[in-house]
Formats: structure tokens, C-alpha cells, sequence
């Protein structure tokens, strides 16, 4: 079945449109497979299915219909661009999806490589349980690409993998994908980047080269704020199927049939919550850039932003994710969030505009030094722009500079 002639040559087509259930015939919507387990005509058929003769459905955590159904759609959409064929794993959360994957390509002794601008928790996991399984954590700043070959070629670092967010959480930092994963290529090391901030709606790392791409799907992809689950994208199915399952089924990080749904039914429209975003993020940016209350403004879209021509090569848009420095100190800066109505929650994607202090939250646990290292302050906001009238969001922000 030629998918694309089916489901759509477009993105918004074939997110809008239903995916063939498994095992269901006649559903418009795709049905939720609630069970633990699923039942064989005989024994013979269950053991086929056991050994990998044949496909089937066992026990959820080894696969679901509902939950396969929603990953093959998700990877369907992250090749649709190109024209290649992406295979993908849903997994409990973004966290479970890069712990997944690094446990899949990663055993004691090898490396692996991070930029240091990360999320507060994927620094955690780093430093934390990666290390503790043996494997070497190598922090470097990787938009020095030709620093970056430079120690790979010299033998200065051993390493097997790099991970890296672009842009980055909450810096908006914008590090080119196709540098990195060139030179990685040149030394055989494996590329993973968290695409969660774009989704392969607005930037496709695995067409720029890179080996695997993760996602917080409790973001935009579901969009609404009621699901938590993670993804894992790549090209090599051997590898998703064999290596990235199996370690997926045994450390249990499986999403549930119903997070799935959820999901399911969250990015039906995401598209269009992507271009609305995206649109107020850029005219929020804009207001706050003229602010005097403001000391800067971390957006891509912004024309004086440093990462302006990068973001345009590699991104179809700007995004609706943005920080903001204030010039004032941690009273001050809380002060002033507390003057918002802003939602202030520990997530981002959702359909309202959604408030975060990193120093005293996500990032909460990250030394004091490296916070300072990679930009965020005590005076950092970071926003998750929302479908809101940006008029209304402009105007609150402006009000609340009045408490300064």
C-alpha cells in the first residue's frame, strides 16, 4: 500500500486523517486497546508469536495495537518530507525515551558526548545514571564543530554517541545539526537529538543526518497537556526493532494503550496549534525585544538574534518556545512572575502560554556554575507561547513590568 497516496503527501493531511487500527476493521477512530495481554487461538500460535516467527500481539509491553498503530503514524510523519521510511518506539516519557535509547547503543566502558545547554533533567540523567551504568560523560560546547572534530581526531575523547537539543531548553541555543552529524559520521559515533521543542512538523533532524531523534510527546506533539509519553525515531530498523524494543520490554519504560490514545488524538492538530504558536511566539518576542524592563530576549526568530540564519537554515519556523532575562535579581524576577496569570507549570506545548523560572525548577538541581556557564540566571523567564490572543499576552506582560 503506497501510504502516502492513502493518507496524504502533507503533513496537516495526514495528521488530521485516521491511521489503520491494528486489528480493528471499520473504526473511524482509532480504537484503545485496553489489556494487559491478548489471547491465542492455540499454543502453537502463541508460541510462534513468542519466538518471532510470526507478528503478533502478546502482552503490552511487549506491543500494543493501539500503541503501534500511533508510532507508526508519528514515524509515517517524521519521513514524509524525504520520502524515506522512519520506524518508531513510544515510550512512557521523553526522560524513559533517552534512557531507552542510550541503554540500547551504550554499554560500560563507551562514551558518550553532550552539549552542556540541556533540560535540568536530561543533565541529571547524565550525570547521574548514565554515569553510574560505566559510561563516560563527555560535556563539550558543540556549536565548535571543528573543536568537536579536532579531539575526536587527536583522540582526546572516546566516544560512541552525542546528544543534543536544538534549540535548547532554556536557552534557545541553535546548534547546526548537519556540522555535528557529519563529523560524527566521519568517526563513527551515533547522533541523537531532542527534537521535542520543534517536532518534525517545524525541523526533521534525521534528514540532516542525524542517526535518531527523541521526543517528550507530553508536549506538542499530544498538545493538551493530558498525556505523558516519549518517542524514539530512527531509520535503522534493525536497531529499533531489535536493540531499542528489547530494551524498551525489559527495563519496562513501555507507554501505556491509553497515553498512546491521547497522543493520538492530541496531534490530530498539531499543525494548526504549531502555526498559531509559532505566530505568537514571534509577535511576543517582538514586544519584549522594546521593552525597557527587558536585558534580553532569547528567540530565533528575532533578526538580531545570533542564531537567526542558523535556525532559518534548518527550521521551517521560529517555534513558540522563548526566554526572557530581566534586569533585576531572584526577588524581583519572582515578583514579577507572580504579577502573570500565566500558568506556571513545569511543561510546555500546552494551548495556554505556560510560565517557568529554570534556576529555581527544571534546573533546580544543576550546579550553580554550569547554570551560569549556559545562561541561566536568576532573572531567566522562560514562556511557552500558547494559542492566546498575543494582544492579551503583550498587554500582561507589560502590566506585570509595573510591580518592577
Amino acid at each position: 500500500m503506497n501510504k502516502s497516496t492513502v493518507f496524504g503527501k502533507k503533513y496537516r493531511t495526514v495528521c488530521a486523517r485516521a491511521w489503520p487500527g491494528k486489528g480493528a476493521t471499520g473504526t473511524h477512530i482509532l480504537p484503545l486497546h485496553q489489556s494487559n495481554a491478548f489471547e491465542s487461538p492455540t499454543m502453537e500460535e502463541a508460541i510462534d508469536v513468542f519466538t518471532g516467527r510470526e507478528s503478533g500481539f502478546i502482552y503490552t509491553r511487549y506491543g500494543n495495537p493501539t500503541v503501534n498503530t500511533v508510532a507508526e503514524k508519528l514515524a509515517f510523519l517524521e519521513g514524509l518530507k524525504s520520502g524515506t521510511e522512519c520506524h518508531a518506539i513510544l515510550t512512557s516519557s521523553g526522560m524513559s525515551a533517552i534512557s531507552t535509547l542510550c541503554y540500547s547503543l551504550l554499554k560500560s566502558g563507551d562514551g558518550i558526548i553532550i552539549h552542556p545547554s540541556l533540560y535540568g533533567g536530561s543533565l541529571e540523567l547524565f550525570a547521574s545514571e548514565i554515569k553510574r551504568a560505566g559510561i563516560r560523560v563527555h560535556q563539550m560546547d558543540l556549536r565548535d564543530t571543528e573543536r568537536l572534530e579536532s579531539l575526536l581526531k587527536n583522540g582526546s575523547i572516546h566516544a560512541s554517541a552525542i546528544f543534543f537539543e536544538t534549540p535548547t531548553n532554556p536557552g534557545l541555543e541553535i546548534l547546526d545539526i548537519e556540522k555535528i552529524c557529519a563529523v560524527a559520521s566521519r568517526y563513527g559515533l551515533k547522533t541523537i537529538v531532542d527534537n521535542t521543542f520543534c517536532t518534525s512538523y517545524l525541523q526533521r533532524p534525521l534528514d540532516l543526518g542525524a542517526d535518531f531523534t527523541v521526543y517528550s510527546t507530553s508536549k506538542f506533539i499530544n498538545g493538551h497537556g493530558n498525556s505523558m509519553g516519549g518517542l524514539i525515531v530512527s531509520r535503522d530498523e534493525e536497531v529499533i526493532r531489535q536493540k531499542v524494543w528489547k530494551t524498551m520490554k525489559l527495563l519496562g519504560t513501555n507507554i501505556s494503550p491509553f497515553e498512546a490514545w491521547l497522543i493520538n488524538q492530541g496531534f490530530k492538530t498539531l499543525p494548526l496549534r504549531m502555526d498559531s504558536q509559532c505566530r505568537n511566539g514571534m509577535k511576543v518576542a517582538e514586544a519584549l525585544e522594546g521593552f525597557g524592563w527587558v536585558e534580553k530576549v532569547n528567540y530565533p526568530g528575532l533578526r538580531a538574534n545570533p542564531y537567526h540564519e542558523a535556525a532559518k537554515k534548518q527550521m521551517d519556523d521560529f517555534g513558540s518556545m522563548l526566554s526572557v532575562e530581566l534586569k533585576e535579581d531572584l526577588a524581583s524576577t519572582i515578583k514579577f512572575c507572580n504579577q502573570l496569570s500565566f500558568s506556571k507549570a513545569p511543561t510546555l506545548g500546552d494551548p495556554d502560554t505556560l510560565l517557568l523560572h529554570p534556576a529555581t525548577s527544571s534546573h533546580i538541581n544543576v550546579g550553580a556554575k554550569v547554570r551560569e556557564e549556559t545562561g541561566i540566571t536568576d532573572s531567566l523567564v522562560r514562556l511557552s507561547i500558547g494559542l492566546e490572543d498575543p494582544e492579551d499576552l503583550i498587554e500582561e506582560l507589560d502590566v506585570a513590568s509595573k510591580s518592577l
